[in-house]
């Protein structure tokens, strides 16, 4: 997951006429740090459970279906948070939005360190998911404006930091937990533990940041997605792009460690690392991609998922765990990219005032693309069929969506974006 644009921010902070030393100056980039610290913790926290689920498995005997309820439960929390919480911090303040989440996280981590039962653990999971959905665009949007009060360092470069901060955070998640998992006692209790331990230290760093948002009375709406009537075939096409990128991510964070562990990687350690490679890979291409055009991003994107996807399938038949996870961080590289573009793609074809709502829409698909196929091996498993002929059939599901997206997004951006006058590239820049 990545940056969310909000569609109604209004920062009390503004670029500052003082002098680069002056105090209020360096509390304000001391700040942003502190912010993307926070950030990357919470984020970090969601993906512990990663490496854990084999873990579950033989303790608590969940299934295939259970493992996969249980992660996708965290995404659909994230999904309603998106529509329904996100954007409040707009007009409520960031501070109050991110302790809310910090405070989602902490009772998720407290949940999670009492029971194993499954019940309880789909419940925390979908409360850690309603967190995560507050957090990401207030933390982004608060990045921004700390950036522009501090006047150190341009709000592109927060974004870079917010970025780093949010898929940095979900790729350490499961190499620290897959280290406490291969070496740390009591291994379902000691990870939550830990970072209980560190949410709640960030909650107590929060309250020392300065707020850039003038509260202020406005009705509340659920956020709206939307883009002008005339560019939805586009904008269709730029969420199917959101939808596709996640699907390998959704893999990844969900049953790749027993994926890996079947084909012959049983480290703990090692099934994590090669998680965070994925997320790290995606994390590095957003950022060094991110001056490119949008349709460039997402035809070089599209074709890495697919390379990737075949990699995978390739390790699935011949049971080569390396050559498995080679594809999936492929695939996770080519998903950073091609996202990046979709969400670039959606805010051109959307009008001014609704960049937030355009943006929504793509973070919507791409939750959807992350937990429905997961969510769909599992009922495979559940009807009996074994888990490599679905992992086998994810692929080509994948492939052949990357291929058609593809397709679109040509076509959609010739109509789009016809002209190369004036020396303007597809989509419309110099």
């Amino acid at each position: 997951m990545t940056d969310l644009v909000p569609s109604d921010t209004q920062p009390v902070a503004q670029p500052s006429k003082q002098s680069a030393g002056s105090p209020e100056l360096r509390r304000h980039a001391a700040s942003l740090w502190l912010i993307a610290i926070i950030f990357a913790i919470a984020m970090s926290f969601t993906t512990v459970p990663t490496t854990l689920w084999s873990l579950y498995e033989s303790a608590e005997n969940y299934s295939t279906m259970m493992v996969t309820v249980a992660f996708t439960s965290y995404s659909f929390g994230v999904l309603l948070s998106l529509v329904l919480l996100g954007h409040i911090s707009d007009w409520r303040g960031r501070r109050p939005l991110i302790a809310a989440s910090l405070l989602c996280q902490v009772a998720a981590a407290v949940a999670l360190m009492a029971t194993q039962a499954f019940i309880p653990v789909v419940i925390a999971r979908f409360v850690s998911g309603i967190g995560v959905g507050t957090l990401t665009a207030t933390a982004t949007a608060y990045l921004a404006e700390l950036a522009v009060a501090g006047g150190r360092i341009s709000p592109s470069i927060a974004l870079v930091i917010a970025t780093a901060a949010n898929l940095g955070g979900l790729g350490a998640g499961p190499l620290v937990g897959g280290a406490l998992a291969q070496w740390a006692p009591d291994p379902l209790v000691v990870p939550y533990g830990s970072y209980l331990v560190l949410l709640i230290i960030c909650l107590g760093a929060l309250w020392l940041e300065p707020e850039t948002v003038a509260i202020r009375p406005q009705q509340y709406h659920p956020q709206r997605i939307r883009v002008q009537r005339a560019d939805q075939a586009g904008y269709m096409v730029a969420i199917g792009v959101g939808a596709a990128t996640f699907c390998v991510q959704g893999l990844s964070t969900s049953l790749f460690p027993q994926l890996l562990g079947w084909l012959g990687i049983h480290s703990r350690f090692w099934q994590g690392l090669l998680v965070a490679c994925v997320l790290f890979a995606s994390a590095t291409t957003q950022i060094m991609m991110r001056s490119l055009a949008a349709s460039r991003l997402i035809l070089t994107g599209l074709p890495a998922i697919g390379l990737g996807v075949v990699l995978m399938l390739c390790g699935v038949i011949s049971v080569n765990g390396v050559l498995f996870a080679l594809g999936g961080i492929i695939g996770g590289a080519g998903g950073g990219s091609a996202f990046r573009g979709a969400l670039a793609r959606a805010q051109q074809l959307a009008p001014a005032d609704a960049q937030g709502e355009a943006a929504a829409g793509v973070f919507v698909g791409a939750y959807l693309g992350m937990s429905v196929p997961v969510l769909g091996i599992g009922f495979a498993s559940l009807a009996g069929v074994p888990i490599r002929i679905s992992v086998a059939v994810f692929t080509l599901f994948v492939l052949a969506f990357a291929i058609f997206l593809a397709i679109g997004t040509v076509r959609t951006r010739r109509r789009n974006f016809p002209s190369r006058r004036f020396g303007k590239n597809a989509d419309g820049y110099d």
